[in-house]
């Protein structure tokens, strides 16, 4: 029998139809993850005046989403190492649908609530698994660029949700927009008949002749033989708990940077997203302007995306997460200096794509860190670390306007994120993978 490393013969393919079908349906869920998440702070002002909650309550239920992710990044992170990325972003994409269309049925907050969390539960657990089955099965070339371009969806989505709440609410209320949002369960039969299910998956589960269908489609360039065995990359020893694997073999310091990497440029993007419209109000902004800060923040999140995958394929993903977090730290310190209209909206552009730029790459940071048998498990962990900075960055924005300081240093606190994260991505020494040859005689 031959060995065949199956993840060198999708490194040298050629990007094809089969790719791009992996990309689109991982691209729309993508948007319905944006739009599901972002939706809460578009019908907020409504449901604070119908049901007359206290800005405490309106909090709690804000956050509950971003409680439910980190579950979910947890807790179906591994499940996908067990059960197959396609099963569990599936399940991930029908539970986050239910959950937001009873959100529209909610007459209480208890209910209201609950609904949240499982609809964050399941985005937590579809959000690192795209970037994962992506790391997976895209050729070598395109990885990054494949990667930051279904993670700018996730902007589309935000934007879309906004406008769903401008023109849908006055019409036919607020239940409306998280009806719209449960559509996308329509689109699972079609979606389990394409979506393929990640190679890493089904070589550790032996599934070979599924290995063959699957790199056929991949890589139709390469031809089988009967007498070949693929494989994936080997770790010394297997890992009988997963989450194990993040801190042994030299891991354990370099995945707690990695954790503090994505609190960082979560608690800016959450907390740019939750306070930009008050921090500029009490600057001396309208409060008619709010949705527009909003938008522009999130064009600027969709061009991040896409324009820090290209630069990562270059760059490496290091050396752009540092320039990342310098630029996102600096676009928010100067948003406080009462630019002109036209600067403050580039800063805004700028802000936006920096930190979610960001926000992108360093999932493929962790993705390309860990080994195969525990890259799920190590993706999802990072991602519901970040959360504890998700759910701060809201409490954070509360704290700086309790503290009533001057309107530029606000915003140059809600930098300093951007500087931590930029030391100590530095800090952060990824070794390179060693060698795998292509075929090797057994």
């Amino acid at each position: 029998m031959q060995n065949v490393n199956a993840v060198e013969l999708i490194d040298r393919a050629s990007l094809n139809k089969h790719h791009k079908i992996l990309v689109f349906w991982c691209a729309v869920i993508m948007l319905f993850d944006g739009y599901d998440l972002v939706i809460y702070g578009s019908v907020l002002p409504h449901l604070m005046t119908e049901w007359q909650l206290s800005p405490q309550t309106a909090g709690l239920l804000g956050a509950a989403s971003l409680m439910g992710m980190m579950l979910g990044a947890v807790t179906l992170g591994m499940a996908a190492d067990k059960f197959g990325r396609k099963n569990i972003i599936i399940f991930c994409t029908i539970l986050s649908s239910v959950a937001v269309t009873m959100n529209g049925f909610a007459h209480d907050t208890d209910t209201f609530f609950i609904c949240r969390l499982l609809t964050g539960v399941g985005l937590g657990g579809a959000v690192p698994n795209l970037v994962t089955i992506i790391k997976e099965m895209a050729p070598g070339n395109y990885r990054n660029r494949l990667i930051n371009f279904v993670l700018a969806f996730y902007g589309v989505g935000a934007i879309i949700s906004g406008l769903a709440g401008l023109f849908l609410i006055p019409t036919f209320g607020w239940q409306a927009t998280f009806w719209i949002a449960g559509t996308c369960i329509f689109l699972i039969p079609l979606m389990y008949k394409t979506f393929p299910e990640s190679i890493s998956y089904l070589i550790q589960k032996n599934r070979q002749d599924d290995v063959v269908k699957t790199l056929e489609k991949l890589n139709p360039a390469h031809q089988h033989q009967t007498n070949m065995m693929y494989v994936i990359e080997t770790t010394s020893a297997k890992q009988k708990i997963p989450v194990v694997g993040l801190f042994t073999e030299g891991k354990a310091s370099k995945t707690l940077l990695i954790w503090i990497g994505f609190a960082m440029v979560m608690l800016m993007v959450f907390g740019l997203n939750t306070w930009l419209p008050k921090l500029m109000n009490v600057g001396g902004y309208s409060l008619g302007s709010s949705i527009t800060f909003l938008v522009t923040l999130n064009i600027g999140s969709i061009l991040g995306t896409l324009i820090f995958g290209v630069i990562a394929d270059k760059w490496g993903t290091k050396k752009t997460l540092i320039f990342g977090y310098l630029l996102a730290a600096a676009s928010i310190g100067c948003l406080g200096f009462h630019p002109p209209a036209f600067i403050l909206s580039l800063l805004l552009v700028i802000a936006g794509g920096a930190t979610v730029g960001s926000m992108s790459v360093i999932h493929t940071l962790a993705a390309d860190f860990y080994p195969a048998n525990i890259r799920s498990t190590g993706v999802s962990f990072s991602a519901a670390m970040g959360r504890f900075g998700a759910i701060a960055g809201p409490l954070f924005g509360g704290v700086l306007l309790a503290m009533n300081l001057p309107f530029e240093q606000n915003f140059m606190v809600f930098a300093l994120p951007g500087i931590i994260g930029a030391l100590v991505i530095a800090l952060f020494n990824q070794p390179k993978p060693t060698p795998i040859p292509r075929v090797v005689k057994g």
